[in-house]
């Protein structure tokens, strides 16, 4: 089934990050040369609320880093919206977490690694120690905290150990990611780093009730491995490639996600209603896209062909073949 306007909005306040992952999309990518101002901002904001859309998040780079953004926050509270913020934590400190808490209904911090030397080699990061003081700051206000991790064929090796650390820690989801192909890293996962993820999320979720157990929740093609055991630790494609969402760059532009370059429309200027069904959304949200060789999986529908981005990326064009996909491996798990 169809979305007739998308979930939540995802704005971009700015490219600038203070950590230096080789796996963030952003990697390698040229800085925007401008950004929207706060006046602007606020005009977005308004425009999302005024249209119904019920969430928003924002997203960076690191958003801590721009200048006035407490009071955009309390801007889209004002607004009734449910306030999302994607953050590497390491901003937050006494002189701002609480009016964070204040502001925000929903944070989802960075783990990309568990330990301080590892986040030194993963993200070019001294602030491990930091990010922990700062995730129990904001729990003790009372905040929801997810956790998120891109798995990168690092983490995946001690993923025990992060499940050990999220555990201990005070958040209510671990949000496990698929890493998306960069300038840096055309190629940052092998069908046997898929394989060997999967294997460990189904023995951390084992005997865990469904609203407890954790997964990798972008688009993943199930026939990246056994596509039985991907589908217990995979979400599928809903939230990507604009299945549920847009998201405003910091220059304003409206796009079907963070990583797809295809301007919609001006979020100052045209309604999201009418970016979220321009031919080229309906074209994507219809699985017009999906390659010859996936129409007529069973999984189809939740799989969604993996991610279309990965496919032009790499197989450059949005019809090719998601680059971790291997429908003819597993033939008869998905078409049988």
């Amino acid at each position: 089934m169809q979305l007739d306007k998308p979930l939540e909005v995802k704005i971009e306040l700015t490219q600038n990050c203070n950590l230096g992952c080789s796996f963030c999309f952003n990697a390698g990518r040229p800085k925007a040369s401008s950004e929207l101002g706060k006046m602007h901002l606020k005009k977005v904001l308004q425009r999302i609320a005024d249209e119904g859309i019920e969430s928003v998040r924002f997203t960076g780079g690191e958003p801590l880093l721009r200048e006035g953004i407490i009071p955009l926050l309390s801007f889209a509270k004002g607004l009734g919206l449910h306030v999302k913020l994607n953050t590497n934590a390491t901003l937050i400190d006494k002189s701002n977490a609480s009016s964070l808490a204040e502001n925000v209904d929903d944070f989802l911090v960075s783990m990309h690694a568990f330990d301080a030397e590892s986040e030194r080699k993963l993200c070019a990061s001294p602030y491990f120690e930091k990010k922990l003081e700062a995730v129990e700051l904001l729990a003790s206000q009372g905040c929801f905290l997810r956790a998120a991790t891109i798995l990168a064929r690092q983490n995946i090796a001690q993923l025990e150990k992060g499940h050990a650390l999220i555990s201990s820690m005070p958040f209510s989801q671990w949000v496990l990611l698929r890493p998306i192909p960069n300038i840096v890293e055309c190629s940052p996962l092998g069908s046997s780093d898929v394989a060997t993820a999967v294997e460990k999320l189904l023995r951390f979720n084992e005997g865990k009730p469904d609203g407890e157990k954790f997964f990798i929740e972008n688009a993943l093609p199930f026939c990246s491995y056994n596509p039985e055991k991907v589908e217990q630790v995979a979400l599928g494609g809903i939230y990507e490639d604009g299945h549920s969402s847009l998201a405003v760059d910091s220059k304003g532009i409206v796009k079907p996600s963070y990583f797809i370059d295809v301007a919609l429309g001006n979020a100052l200027k045209d309604s999201f209603f009418e970016c979220w069904n321009s031919p080229f959304m309906q074209r994507l949200r219809s699985l017009d896209f999906v390659p010859g060789e996936c129409r007529g999986c069973r999984h189809l529908m939740k799989c969604k062909a993996g991610s279309r981005f990965s496919a032009l990326f790499v197989n450059n064009s949005f019809s090719a073949l998601d680059p971790l996909a291997m429908p003819g491996k597993y033939a008869l798990a998905l078409f049988h």
